[in-house]
């Protein structure tokens, strides 16, 4: 019925798609087509009729036209169309014909092997395992990093996903160069060092295996997984269409030939499954998935415009930190468009987790000269979110305060810092359940003070001594260590 009534709606001044498809290679399947001159409504348009959207604009809206999906029979387009990419495989396939032995993307053979050395090279802060198979039987990696990987140390700990859709082969790298600098770096780099003995960082590089693989070696621009759709000629489901938080409600396909089609039911994939199973046990504080294009940096709630969010404090803070690094613009995601069954909402709502989503770069596969550029610009964002794991993350009003009794000294002051000045634009109603946090924080802190043999230092003592506005924390520390000395 929506679809009708919009067809009825925008009927008088419209382009048939037939119409952009008429100047077209005959053999094109998809075409990068923007749509210009639309109103708010006509780009709801877009969004709520399940059209994959790559980017959208104050009047206008690109999207990938298939001229397969029967869902498109007989639909009328609103605006002023123009073609950007006639033939989208085209496209990719010169893509894949520019490929040096030295600047390569990553495939999967290529990713595996890099991830088995590294976890055998490094095997003291790294740890491979699979978290699953894909629907054509491949491994999905995870590779976490940590002084202890093997073991549940109750750290702060972060996810790092990459290649949700098949098409977005830069949404590999970044993952892939973040965990390279992470392994090659420890010992050498104070920071990240500190990183990998302080938390828990999970990378899964390649969520959509069969989907990058047919998309690299049939030169196809193909989005969703490799399913095959029970009596039906299509393939696939849109993976960031399939988690079980508000599922179907909005900016999905229910048709299988639709890139944005979301399966017969939430979590019907093991991608995502995987995600759920992995989500479920580990229990993130932060996380980021990344996409591609449009230099993004996206934030929950995603289903729906202007819903609440307790901790969209410390998601607009910390998006603009990150921002600083890659010079994207953060935002929430509905307000790009309202897409249900993603990702980042079922993440937050499951586990807290403040979850984001990255859109990297100006178009899916970047020329390959461009991968070192985007990296350098995105790893920085990477590092800092794995940071703020353990400060942002705890303090906010969601923080996990079973992790905030476990914290190590410096990474407990570091977050009572954080989260002073995070409490200090919190609404009224929020504030309380900040410095909860806080306080458990400081009761973590004093009773190191008072453990000889914990990393509490000296040096670390002289600075909680001089820094202003930690009254409390100063008295339970002088509380902590005059009782510990009683009973010595």
């Amino acid at each position: 019925m929506k679809k009708s009534l919009y067809r009825y709606y925008f009927s008088v001044s419209v382009f048939s798609v037939f119409i952009i498809l008429f100047s077209l290679p005959v053999s094109a399947e998809k075409s990068l087509v923007r749509f210009d001159n639309l109103t708010q409504d006509q780009i709801a348009f877009f969004h709520e009729n399940g059209f994959d959207v790559p980017k959208t604009g104050r009047d206008y809206v690109e999207v990938v036209v298939d001229y397969s999906d029967e869902s498109l029979n007989g639909s009328k387009l609103p605006g002023k169309s123009s073609v950007i990419i006639p033939d989208l495989d085209e496209y990719v396939s010169n893509i894949l014909s520019s490929q040096t032995r030295e600047r390569a993307y990553f495939s999967f053979e290529t990713m595996t092997a890099r991830l088995q050395e590294w976890s055998e090279q490094y095997s003291e802060i790294a740890s491979l395992s699979s978290i699953g198979k894909s629907c054509e039987g491949r491994d999905i990696w995870a590779l976490k990093i940590s002084d202890n990987p093997k073991v549940d140390e109750k750290e702060p700990s972060a996810l790092i996903v990459g290649g949700t859709h098949a098409r977005e082969w830069i949404s590999v790298e970044v993952p892939m160069e973040s965990i390279k600098r992470l392994l090659e770096s420890y010992g050498k780099d104070e920071k990240l060092t500190s990183l990998v003995n302080d938390r828990e960082i999970w990378f899964v590089p390649m969520l959509n295996p069969d989907g990058l693989v047919f998309s690299q070696t049939k030169s196809k621009y193909w989005r969703k997984n490799r399913r095959k759709i029970d009596s039906s000629s299509a393939y696939g489901v849109d993976l960031n269409r399939n988690y079980g938080y508000k599922w179907g409600e909005s900016g999905a396909s229910t048709s299988p030939s639709a890139d944005t089609y979301m399966g017969t039911a939430p979590f019907s994939e093991p991608e995502t499954c995987a995600i759920k199973a992995l989500t479920a046990r580990e229990h993130f504080q932060a996380s980021i998935s990344f996409h591609s294009y449009s230099e993004l940096i996206l934030y929950p709630y995603s289903y729906a415009k202007n819903i609440s969010c307790p901790d969209n404090t410390t998601f607009v803070k910390l998006s603009g930190e990150m921002a600083k690094f890659n010079s994207y613009t953060p935002q929430n995601s509905a307000d790009l468009y309202p897409a249900a069954g993603e990702s980042d909402d079922f993440i937050y709502s499951e586990h807290k987790t403040l979850a984001f989503t990255f859109e990297l770069a100006t178009t899916f596969i970047p020329a390959v000269t461009q991968i070192e550029n985007i990296c350098n610009q995105n790893v920085p964002a990477v590092f800092h979110l794995i940071e703020k794991a353990g400060t942002y993350a705890l303090t906010t009003p969601s923080g996990d305060i079973d992790i905030c009794r476990n914290l190590d000294s410096k990474t407990a002051f570091q977050a009572l810092c954080d989260g002073k000045e995070l409490s200090e634009s919190l609404p009224f109603e929020l504030k309380y359940l900040c410095q909860e946090r806080m306080s458990v924080i400081e009761d973590r802190l004093a009773s190191l003070s008072a453990d000889s043999s914990s990393d509490f230092s000296e040096s670390l003592q002289a600075v909680i001594s001089e820094s202003a506005g930690f009254e409390s924390l100063k008295k339970k520390i002088s509380d902590s260590r005059k009782f510990a000395s009683l009973h010595r």
